[in-house]
């Protein structure tokens, strides 16, 4: 029920004009509108009443147990397509207790979700296929003008919300400090519920009709959860065959792949630049790249396996050589102060590797480019 207008004045807003909005955006058939005065996070959960467990052994089991393969199938083999592919996000489980939801939704919505999705620092480097997996899961939502979308005090908040149409006030103790609109690169709230069982910290209330995306936290901790122990048994597995890996104790091999992170990068994209400062160290997960100092190729192509910028980070030294991309690659990347704390004793070992360093350590050192 649209709330009465109460005289209260706005803060001067980035949002464009609501109605201007309503226009350039393609008509979507109402199915899930909401006109009572406040939405609860835990009204109209399918998901979750479906998939609540018996008890709480159950739950523990429920809490790890995801369904890797219908995730596989419904990406079409995504995640083993490429040739050299040695990393993979998903790997299917022995048992499977539950199939992530699916809610159908456009090409251009899926990408609008994808989007601000990103953007948002809980969600900004985790799989590509995995991200996918939480965009099917997004249940679109319409919320009427004056109707609370979350509400301070809240206990149990359990859904991430992102605005697609329309403007909402953030408000804490009845005072707006806030807004969020459809527009604006943080279209999102939400968020911190999917992780900490918490009051809700602010009341959102939609100014005009609004249409949210939104996420159950089921979902995101079964999916995200599941696949990061995955990931890191994956990654394990990976580092025990990457032979300068080879002399660290299980805990450091551990260390270094939940230090790890993901990168893709696309065929022809610079990943280092000779001359330059750099903090990374690089190791590829999947694909080809070539190095070059002045030009000219001065080593083997690396692949799966192979991996590179350990020199500048040793020496603490700009980077000796440009690293190209030849075809789509992943890279499992490693920053500055882990690879120092693990890998720095290792130092020897990895200058003894003459076949990779020759040509760089015989070779007139580059100094930093102004």
């Amino acid at each position: 029920m649209p709330a009465k207008d109460s005289g209260e004045k706005h803060a001067p807003s980035d949002c464009k004009d609501h109605d201007e909005q309503e226009a350039a955006k393609p008509k979507r058939l109402k199915t899930q509108r909401s006109d009572r005065k406040s939405l609860s996070d835990s009204e109209d959960d399918e998901t979750e009443e479906e998939d609540a467990p018996s008890s709480a052994s159950d739950a523990e089991d429920a809490e790890y147990s995801v369904d890797f393969g219908a995730i596989t199938a419904r990406l079409g083999g995504a995640a083993s397509s490429h040739r050299r592919s040695v990393v993979s996000s998903f790997v299917p489980p022995p048992t499977e207790q539950w199939t992530p939801p699916v809610n159908l939704k456009s090409a251009q919505d899926a990408e609008s979700i994808r989007r601000s999705v990103r953007r948002n620092l809980l969600f900004a480097n985790i799989p590509e296929d995995t991200l996918q997996v939480l965009v099917d899961a997004m249940k679109y939502v319409a919320v009427d003008a004056g109707v609370d979308v979350v509400t301070q005090g809240d206990v149990g908040g359990d859904r991430f919300f992102i605005l697609d149409s329309g403007v909402c006030d953030v408000r804490v103790h009845e005072r707006v400090v806030g807004e969020v609109c459809a527009t604006s690169p943080r279209n999102f709230f939400g968020e911190l519920a999917l992780l900490y069982d918490s009051p809700r910290a602010a009341t959102v209330r939609a100014r005009t009709s609004v249409e949210c995306w939104s996420l159950d936290r089921v979902t995101f901790k079964r999916v995200l959860m599941a696949t990061t122990m995955q990931q890191r048994a994956l990654y394990l597995d990976f580092l025990g065959q990457v032979p300068i890996f080879s002399t660290l104790s299980s805990y450091e091999k551990m260390t270094v792949a939940d230090a790890l992170r993901v990168q893709f990068v696309e065929a022809g994209d610079t990943i280092l630049t000779e001359g330059s400062r750099g903090d990374d160290f690089y190791i590829i997960a999947d694909g080809e790249v070539k190095c070059t100092r002045g030009g000219e190729e001065v080593s083997a192509r690396l692949g799966a396996g192979d991996f590179f910028g350990e020199l500048a980070l040793i020496h603490d030294d700009v980077r000796q050589a440009t690293v190209t991309a030849m075809r789509k690659s992943k890279l499992l990347v490693l920053d500055r102060a882990t690879f120092k704390r693990l890998l720095g004793p290792m130092q020897e070992h990895l200058r003894k590797r003459a076949d990779l360093y020759e040509l760089y350590m015989n070779a007139p050192r580059v100094t930093e480019q102004s």
